[in-house]
């Protein structure tokens, strides 16, 4: 990764901590609050995954700490918390959080994942929830993430799923066709964001960038970047089971699961499917995959 290419992830990301398109930040506990609730009825699996991993006095590094939502549930669940990001932003943020909450954390830096501040062996777990996808060095970063780790410690990772209704439905048919509709009949901008809750603003970029860009603009070695975190958003990668599995491959045992059905992307067809119909397509065809790797 150059450092262009550095400079344009990181300050796209310290404009836009994660989850800013969908709750405005305010300074205060109200906004951690707000932020929190609609993470946790989104994407409810979260918590179900943190239950399950005992983070009690273990030392956790987590690589990318957004709003620091993940980081107050590790900490409370009673562990040592370290935690690092590529922007300032964050960890200015995720600070006040702990400030306000009155929560205690051993440290919160700015770092490159790809070459973490810490020795070899000093950390029991390292977590990294929809993070490392976003660096064209992943796996540079994961063998980070596995020299910082003890022996028998444990990596969790989520990137985006490529085998997944929204990459083969959502992305690479509705949203491409979609903005060629748009660009045609800029009228029914209202009407998809009244839908998909997608800010007006951002559709508005998108039809902006196609048609400065042409066709090419769509191409899915293009598309993939904008259609994940935003018109601008710098890079994002997807990944199989079968994939990060050889990204991971140095772990003594990997395991791998799906989650989350994001259902602002179905258009309608979420109030038609039963919910044990969107359970089973979440577990299989999901946006999340989950990565667990035990060093």
């Amino acid at each position: 990764m150059t450092k262009p290419v550095k400079e344009e992830i990181r300050n796209f990301w310290n404009e836009n901590p994660v989850g800013s398109n969908f709750v405005t930040y305010e300074k205060g506990k109200e906004f951690y609050q707000k932020y929190d609730q609609f993470r946790y009825e989104t994407e409810g699996h979260i918590l179900k995954e943190l239950d399950a991993i005992n983070f009690e006095a273990k030392k956790v590094l987590e690589i990318g700490i957004g709003q620091g939502a993940d980081s107050m549930q590790i900490a409370e669940r009673g562990a040592l918390y370290y935690g690092v990001d590529l922007t300032e932003e964050s960890v200015r943020r995720v600070k006040e959080r702990f400030k306000l909450f009155e929560k205690n954390w051993e440290e919160i830096s700015v770092a490159d994942a790809r070459k973490l501040p810490y020795e070899s062996g000093f950390f029991d777990v390292v977590y990294t929830h929809g993070v490392i996808h976003h660096s064209p060095k992943i796996r540079a970063i994961v063998s980070e993430i596995y020299r910082v780790l003890k022996p028998g410690g444990k990596a969790i990772a989520m990137v985006y799923h490529k085998n997944s209704v929204n990459y083969h439905l959502s992305i690479a048919i509705v949203r491409r066709l979609g903005l060629l509709v748009l660009a045609l009949f800029p009228f029914m901008i209202s009407i998809v964001r009244d839908v998909t809750g997608e800010r007006k603003e951002r559709i508005i970029k998108h039809i902006k960038a196609l048609k400065s860009s042409g066709l090419s603009y769509l191409r899915m070695r293009n598309f993939i970047h904008k259609s994940t975190d935003g018109p601008d958003n710098v890079y994002s990668s997807v990944w199989s089971r079968k994939s990060i599995k050889l990204v991971f491959k140095g772990f003594s045992t990997i395991d791998t699961r799906v989650h989350f059905l994001n259902e602002r992307h179905l258009l309608g067809f979420q109030y038609i499917l039963p919910a044990f119909a969107k359970k089973k397509l979440a577990a299989k065809y999901g946006w999340h995959l989950w990565v667990v790797g035990i060093k």
